[in-house]
């Protein structure tokens, strides 16, 4: 047997679409039925679900010998695994955003400090940051941060909150993650889901 983690909330929910539209409906129905259990087991595969953030923590120790989680949690922080592939699905970006008008970045508020210090670095731009984690659209709209460094997918909350996007920074994708060890001493079995779900062939 082998264990994956999976992320609940938007990446939760590409997967399964993803799962859906490729006629993996055992994978697919069984999973959605389960959205409030920790883990489930479907054709000999455990799958665990995490906080997007723990997902590589989780594959990282062992626990768990895939992952599937969004590049920006594996861009802010580095962990000690397999990063092995792009996955179809998740797509998104980070982008800068503020009230319209801001003229120049002082301060920023965001969840991933790492990912926005660099962006500024690269710009050659001294910023402060605060760290955030949730709401960062709500720094701006308060005072607190002349704009905010984050996860845009449809622009609504954006445009829901009175914000803009002033800049992209990088694309997001999902990303299929594993424990370096298990892969190799659990390789047919890994490679055997991986080819089963499509993601090699």
């Amino acid at each position: 047997m082998i264990t994956v983690a999976l992320t609940k909330g938007r990446l939760f929910k590409d997967f399964l679409k993803y799962m859906s539209e490729n006629d993996l409906a055992d994978y697919s129905t069984a999973l959605e039925d389960e959205t409030r259990s920790l883990y489930t087991i479907v054709n000999n595969v455990k799958f665990i679900f995490a906080k997007g953030p723990d997902v590589p923590t989780y594959v990282e120790s062992g626990v768990a010998d895939l992952g599937i989680v969004g590049s920006d949690i594996i861009t802010e922080n580095p962990f000690n695994i397999l990063n092995v592939s792009q996955l179809p699905f998740g797509d998104c970006h980070f982008s800068v955003a503020a009230l319209p008008g801001q003229e120049s970045f002082g301060v920023i508020a965001t969840k991933y400090t790492n990912i926005a210090k660099e962006h500024f670095k690269n710009k050659k731009q001294d910023i402060s940051l605060i760290h955030l984690n949730g709401s960062v659209e709500l720094a701006p709209l308060l005072g607190l941060s002349d704009g905010i460094v984050d996860i845009v997918q449809t622009g609504s909350t954006l445009k829901d909150n009175g914000l803009v996007e002033y800049e992209k920074i990088m694309d997001i994708h999902a990303r299929l993650i594993a424990n370096k060890r298990t892969f190799y001493t659990k390789e047919d079995e890994i490679y055997g889901f991986l080819t089963e779900i499509g993601v090699i062939e």
